[in-house]
């Protein structure tokens, strides 16, 4: 799937009629780079957020709000200021896009101040006209947008960056759990087999319905007993697996309100008191190293490079004077052989240049005759140093002094010193420490009830297993009687076939489980050592119950992800993301907004450089001046596929879609 282009009319901050295409049909096809990428840069509050909401509002109209009420406010205030000013009272969005199917537009249309929208759907032909309406109910719209995109995984797809961490706390929600095993097709093969259990049970009463047998009649009651505890038990796991949702949820709710009241009162006295405690104690390690080094490795340093001069020039006479003593060596019989005929008396007499000229071309005769190939001879080097083998051994062995770096610990230096006076001032005026005792009490009480719930989930799942087990006995004692009776006929043909492939399907439902697991984890494993600047992360862990991560550090202990930093939340959740896309085989569209917010520009440069550009065929990509930099452009300009500027007119109070980038009048060293 692929989105082709998104029109506003009045619509929130964008007046009058304005069109963000997302392919380029005028572009010559790029036989190096995939361009894949469209860049839309914007300020903050100049229509950004609108513009994902827009996309949301398309697909998946209320559905995607967290209630009827919230949607209906939304709508009834999505028409542009401006134009209601005017006398105007509608406004639309319209969505077009393209899969293998063909391509198609939704098109919304609200009015002010009117809690209901008006969609309709139409089929577009090669130029994006729109060439036919298509009828669909609210259900047949809904099966049609989540055959492309389904509702519960949107949010892996069509996301603002900085929210997208949440991910890593909330994986172990039920919501998110069900919505990576749709990613990955494992809750397509679950409902398939409790299809086939349901097949199984009606043929189950049809055979009873068939049979007189009294002993018969008992073992099938007994099914019928048992099938109906299972199915009682299955009701009851489905009623908790709901509360554990709710209250999961609702869990998530007041630890996202914990953190961010510790976020926003962060820079407490207590917390900057550690703070500069902390980097106190890095400054004084680096200065320790520095004195060190003056005292003990300085003027090492500064000779090594001449040491390491002084070595390769001595190896290098070295091997020049034992290749020729080899390559005289080889040639000392025709040395004896030239000597001694050249001594013979000749008439007329030979010349000095005669002479010499025998011998040069008689050792290159010699040499080849006898196989000698020379090593040095065409070689000349100046011998500059007269050293005995003692003395040699003793300079090529010298020892080296491995550089300090020295550079980038008085770089570290003046961090960790900036930093410190950063803290201080900030100290004078911080508050005390926050007290976040009521929301820790009620979370407390979450999780006690919701470790209630799990583990009556846990003995419902062990009474399940244990009731499926008896059902699969007595079935193997009815049909056994049943051959017996010789009253099955072809139902039994149609249970065994049945049972078998229940049991086929199971088999297959587990080892496939276990190999999205493993496809997950290795996956995520090599993204996150491409996309982190550090390696104290190990190995990853993808449990295959449970369908949760964990990574665990070099001594092999799990890591606590949500202590980890807010920008490497987001590189491990934008990590999973990508491991679910690779794993699923699925293309779709992504939506990012704030992509490279609160990370540093190593990571920022890892996900320009390693992500962006790979993710998916199509990565819409939202960002401000400060995040996709100059730098970060030129490195993305040969993956671009379209840009744009959303411009903010102060006096209008409007967003105006300009074609380029913020750095795209500059010119670029890239030829596109």
């Amino acid at each position: 799937m692929i989105f082709e282009y998104i029109k506003f009319n009045n619509y929130r901050p964008y007046y009058g009629k304005q069109t963000l295409s997302f392919k380029n049909k005028n572009k010559s096809p790029n036989t190096v780079y995939k361009n894949n990428v469209v860049l839309i840069g914007g300020l903050n509050g100049h229509g950004k957020t609108s513009l994902i909401n827009s996309i949301y509002l398309a697909l998946f109209g209320h559905r995607k709000f967290k209630n009827q009420k919230e949607y209906q406010e939304y709508i009834s205030k999505s028409v542009n200021q401006r134009h209601i000013q005017e006398g105007g009272n509608e406004g639309s969005i319209e969505l077009g896009f393209s899969d293998e199917t063909g391509t198609y537009a939704i098109e919304v249309t609200f009015v002010n101040n009117h809690y209901e929208e008006f969609r309709k759907i139409y089929q577009l032909d090669n130029n994006f006209n729109k060439s036919r309406e298509i009828q669909l109910s609210n259900e047949e719209f809904y099966d049609f947008i989540d055959a492309r995109i389904p509702l519960d995984v949107a949010q892996f797809f069509i996301f603002d960056a900085e929210k997208i961490r949440d991910l890593v706390g909330d994986q172990e929600t039920e919501e998110t759990i069900k919505a990576i095993q749709k990613v990955v097709s494992l809750e397509l093969y679950n409902q398939l087999l409790k299809d086939i259990d349901k097949v199984y049970n009606d043929f189950t009463k049809e055979i009873k319905l068939n049979v007189n047998d009294k002993e018969i009649d008992k073992l099938f009651s007994n099914l019928e007993s048992i099938t109906d505890k299972i199915e009682s038990l299955e009701q009851e796991s489905q009623t908790i697996a709901e509360q554990l949702e709710k209250l999961g949820n609702q869990e998530q709710t007041k630890q996202r309100e914990r953190r961010i009241i510790i976020g926003s009162t962060s820079l407490t006295k207590q917390n900057l008191s550690k703070a500069i405690g902390e980097n106190t104690q890095k400054l004084n390690q680096i200065e320790l190293g520095l004195k060190s080094a003056k005292s003990n490795q300085l003027q090492m340093l500064i000779l090594q490079p001449y040491i390491k001069k002084l070595k390769e020039r001595i190896k290098k006479e070295r091997n020049f004077l034992d290749a020729k003593i080899r390559e005289n060596a080889k040639f000392a019989p025709y040395e004896d052989f030239i000597n001694e005929l050249l001594n013979i008396p000749t008439s007329p007499q030979l010349n000095e240049d005669q002479i010499k000229q025998l011998k040069r071309y008689g050792k290159a005769i010699w040499g080849k005759i006898n196989k000698i190939q020379s090593a040095v001879v065409n070689e000349k080097l100046d011998i500059l140093h007269d050293l005995s083998l003692g003395d040699y051994q003793k300079l090529i062995y010298y020892p080296e002094t491995k550089s300090s770096n020295l550079k980038e610990q008085i770089s570290e230096k003046q961090k960790i010193e900036a930093l410190l006076r950063n803290y201080q001032e900030k100290f004078k005026v911080a508050p005390e420490e926050v007290n976040t005792s009521v929301l820790d009490k009620e979370i407390a009480e979450l999780n006690q009830q919701l470790g209630e719930l799990r583990g009556n989930k846990r003995n419902i799942f062990n009474s399940l297993n244990k009731l499926r087990n008896e059902k699969f006995q007595l079935n193997n004692t009815i049909k056994s009687k049943q051959r017996d009776l010789e009253k099955l006929g072809p139902l039994e043909a149609k249970l065994d076939l049945l049972e078998r492939l229940r049991n086929g399907t199971k088999e297959f439902i587990d080892s496939v489980t276990i190999l999205k697991a493993k496809q997950l984890k290795n996956e995520i494993e090599k993204i996150i050592q491409q996309l982190f600047r550090k390696n104290e992360f190990q190995r990853v862990e993808f449990h295959p119950e449970k369908f949760t991560l964990t990574i665990y550090n070099q001594l092999g202990n799990p890591i606590d992800l949500m202590s980890r930093s807010e920008g490497e939340k987001q590189l491990i959740a934008l990590a999973m993301i990508w491991a679910l896309t690779k794993v699923s085989g699925a293309n779709f569209p992504f939506v990012i907004d704030t992509p490279l917010a609160r990370l540093d520009s190593i990571h920022r440069s890892n996900l320009v450089n390693h992500y962006f550009t790979k993710l998916s065929d199509q990565v819409i990509i939202l960002s401000t001046d400060t995040e996709i930099t100059q730098d970060f452009y030129h490195e993305l300009l040969p993956f671009i596929e379209r840009e744009y500027v959303l411009e903010f007119d102060e006096d209008t109070k409007c967003t105006n879609i300009v074609e380029g980038y913020f750095f795209s009048k500059e010119v670029s060293t890239w030829q596109v």
